[in-house]
């Protein structure tokens, strides 16, 4: 038996992708913030080896979670790419997820992200994007710990409309980078690029089931392993 078929034994069936909210960049050494937080949220639909029902390249964690299906260390795969440990982190500890800033995962907490659910959709923009070619733009790291922090807040309260302004706050410093901006959807109260942008997906944030159902976008949901 070979080593890659040795992985595919050893890893799991099937692993969730990631949204984040704020404080992307954060989780890249580099980059480390004393102080700083970083905000994601594990989500279904789950995918396998097999089962791979989003596109490819599109800013949802995927090359953490093919690691972690092949059986390798996802944290370590990603830095190894010169990226951040956030999709790793998240893909494994599942939930809603509050991780402080710095060269390696360090949880400060979670939650289980019921609150989130019926709240979140996904648009394709047509692209997929390039995270490790993006390391190195120009951005407003101070706009990116401010949406962290403020992410933040609104997991510990558990609010849709905290949720929504540090989103935009994302959203604000990923057009500042130079990213298109994205389309609006009636109902939704905020939208940003997922993970690296420049492409991939974008996530849209509602404040009700009714209204992320009515916007005919692709629905997902956060997923706990709790």
């Amino acid at each position: 038996m070979c080593i890659r078929d040795r992985n595919r034994i050893s890893g799991l069936a099937k692993t969730p992708v990631r949204v984040d909210f704020g404080g992307g960049w954060l989780d890249v050494p580099a980059r480390a913030r004393e102080g700083g937080f970083i905000v994601n949220c594990a989500i279904s639909p789950k995918v396998s080896l097999k089962d791979w029902s989003y596109e490819q390249r599109a800013g949802l964690g995927g090359s953490a979670a093919w690691a972690l299906l092949n059986g390798r260390d996802p944290v370590q795969a990603e830095l190894d790419l010169g990226v951040g440990w956030q999709d790793p982190a998240v893909i494994r500890e599942t939930g809603v997820c509050v991780w402080k800033s710095g060269p390696r995962p360090r949880l400060d907490f979670k939650r289980d992200g019921s609150f989130l659910e019926g709240r979140m959709a996904l648009l394709w923009t047509g692209s997929q994007h390039d995270t490790p070619g993006s390391v190195d733009l120009e951005r407003d790291y101070d706009l990116i710990e401010r949406a962290g922090a403020m992410a933040r807040e609104a997991v510990m309260a558990e609010s849709i409309s905290k949720l929504a302004e540090a989103v935009l706050m994302s959203y604000a410093a990923q057009l500042g980078e130079g990213m298109e901006e994205l389309s609006e959807v009636p109902g939704s109260v905020a939208r940003k690029y997922c993970g690296g942008g420049h492409g991939g997906y974008a996530l849209y944030l509602f404040p009700s089931r009714e209204a992320r159902d009515a916007a005919e976008l692709l629905p997902i949901e956060p997923w706990c392993d709790c």
